[in-house]
């Protein structure tokens, strides 16, 4: 299989996925595309409206998304694409998918056992993907309305979702070194389901999030909170990413900066 196929079946291995663990019915077209593949082609960009849609329906009738944090556009997953291509592997892994994924915990504080399982797949995609900053953001619900106990709590789920990266990452012989992943609590800035009323729809905030850093669409208080947190971290970066390509990243993070600065 060539690389641009790569490139599509694992896109459609993505949409399958979240599709599969939501009970959505979907059956990705065959696809007679010609050339370079970027994922943004209308058949895609189709299939992508319609999980979507059939994820937000659910959301509204107060279900839990199972797999949520599915990107805005499928442009987003451009650095997917190019690991895609580049992997040796003749069929697609899905566990590509796992980059915008949530990793939801009780109310005790527990992360959900079925959840922990899945950090395997995410430490896969983030092993073949040295050099790019990641954020691991948790997020709390809104019933305790103590900002800093909350900002407190959401800290401790985005470093425990970091830990468990890197312990499986070490075991697996990869140098944590080569590997930026910053975690960030951003309290009940960045809610699932906004002005949460039922245990159900608190449950959908009690979540830790991995996202790219340059990737992100973070708006108002959690967005500061993440530019924050990464400029504290400046010195790691210039460390780990090398002078250049550090240069190259606090370009992305001035524009965030004043992005937010013009709201």
């Amino acid at each position: 299989m060539d690389k641009c196929k790569i490139t599509c079946e694992t896109l459609k291995a993505i949409r399958k996925q979240v599709a599969d663990a939501n009970g959505i019915v979907y059956t990705p077209a065959k696809c007679d595309f010609e050339g370079v593949c970027a994922g943004t082609c209308p058949a895609c960009e189709s299939e992508r409206e319609y999980i979507e849609n059939q994820l937000s329906i659910k959301r509204k009738a107060g279900k839990i998304v199972k797999i949520a944090g599915l990107v805005t556009s499928l442009t987003a997953l451009a650095p997917l694409a190019s690991v895609a291509q580049e992997m040796n592997s003749p069929e697609p892994t899905e566990q590509i998918s796992l980059l915008s994924e949530e990793y939801f915990f009780t109310f005790n504080g527990q992360i959900r056992p079925e959840n922990e399982d899945r950090i395997d797949q995410l430490t896969e995609l983030i092993s073949q993907m040295p050099g790019e900053v990641f954020i691991i953001a948790g997020h709390t619900d809104s019933r305790k309305s103590d900002e800093t106990y909350n900002l407190k709590l959401s800290q401790k789920r985005a470093e425990y979702i970091r830990n468990l990266i890197f312990s499986r990452l070490e075991y697996q012989g990869f140098n944590i070194e080569d590997f930026i992943l910053i975690p960030v609590g951003l309290a009940y800035f960045e809610p699932n389901v906004p002005n949460a009323q039922t245990e159900i729809e608190h449950e959908q905030n009690r979540r830790a999030s991995t996202f790219l850093y340059k990737e992100h669409s973070l708006k108002g208080e959690a967005a500061c909170i993440v530019n924050d947190k990464v400029k504290e971290n400046f010195s790691i970066l210039e460390e780990r990413l090398g002078t250049t390509k550090f240069n190259e990243f606090k370009k992305i993070w001035k524009a965030k900066v004043k992005n937010e600065r013009k709201k």
